[in-house]
């Protein structure tokens, strides 16, 4: 029992979750970490799973459902498992129950992994061993797009003097019934700006209806790009990325815009990085004006490298093993 079990999904669908999951598990191997298995909740077989938790004392669940993440840290207290916990969202974003099944877990499992500071003071609370561990790690390569997609990016791209792109894995509400990614509102703003384009990234290919059915129709400056793909090629023709949630916990494209040198428009909806450019309500700002003002943010920063995801969680499972 000394490896350790990283438990969770990987795409398809694509989300923040299984994108990290996914490169977890390819850059531990990157680094020459061989200590672990890994169970894919989606594809692998109840049997299969509970055989593998039996054989690792060490277990990193990576799931996003409260009352699962609840019943799986009493499944693991029960064996005597060692389970480190990544939260991907932001404490405090669902109902009375869900964030009551949070608060539980943190105190049952070993380490709570969380994804900002407001998060990081309320794990602390019920668990002394909280950490504070971002779950970006950065892609080692970009898949390409398809030609159809490509050339759908191509024509846009030469349409229209500012590119803004946002992204949302699929269409969800939060707790007070609002849009989770605020699509709606960013395109009330951006149908009116002439020299703009909007990219939806849509792998789900639920949103789009939706917003068909919302408007009528969809506006001309507007253009989804549906199903599997990398998001990474949308950021390389875009000047700005916007996110618009209404909780959040470490988004990855978030950072992946940086990397790319690309502006990032955020709401003020949680703690975000300091190279973001924070606004408290996307219908108050004008998107161009505020895209110039990130260029010249971009020209002026000092890039600092930051810490490395995977060498801490390494840290963190040498700890326990």
């Amino acid at each position: 029992m000394t490896k350790i079990l990283i438990i969770g999904r990987v795409p398809p669908p694509v989300g923040g979750v299984t994108m990290h999951v996914t490169r977890l598990i390819e850059s531990l191997t990157v680094h020459g970490f061989p200590h672990f298995t890994f169970c894919d909740l989606k594809n692998d077989s109840l049997c299969r799973i509970i055989r593998k938790i039996v054989q690792h004392g060490i277990i990193h669940l990576h799931a996003s459902n409260p009352f699962f993440q609840l019943l799986f840290a009493m499944f693991c207290f029960l064996l005597g498992k060692k389970l480190l916990l990544t939260y991907h969202g932001n404490w405090g974003r669902y109902g009375i129950h869900g964030n009551l099944a949070i608060k539980l877990s943190a105190l049952i499992c070993t380490v709570p992994i969380v994804q900002n500071k407001e998060s990081m003071a309320t794990a602390q609370y019920y668990n002394g061993t909280a950490v504070l561990i971002s779950t970006f790690i950065p892609s080692a390569y970009t898949t390409p797009l398809s030609p159809q997609h490509s050339q759908q990016l191509e024509e846009f791209r030469r349409s229209f003097k500012f590119i803004f792109c946002t992204n949302a894995w699929n269409l969800s509400f939060d707790k007070n019934g609002k849009e989770t990614y605020g699509i709606s509102e960013i395109i009330s703003n951006i149908q009116h700006v002439d020299s703009g384009g909007l990219i939806i990234s849509d792998p789900s290919e639920n949103y789009k209806p939706f917003i068909k059915k919302t408007f009528g129709w969809i506006p001309g400056n507007i253009l989804f790009i549906g199903g599997q793909h990398d998001f990474s090629n949308v950021l390389r023709v875009s000047d700005a990325f916007i996110r618009n949630t209404t909780t959040d916990g470490v988004s990855l494209s978030i950072y992946e815009a940086h990397e790319n040198n690309v502006v990032v428009l955020a709401s003020a909806s949680v703690s975000r990085a300091d190279f973001c450019n924070i606004y408290q309500d996307i219908s108050k700002i004008d998107v161009v004006n505020e895209l110039k003002k990130g260029r010249i943010r971009l020209q002026a920063e000092e890039k600092m490298e930051g810490a490395n995801v995977t060498i801490q969680l390494i840290d963190l499972y040498k700890r326990y093993i």
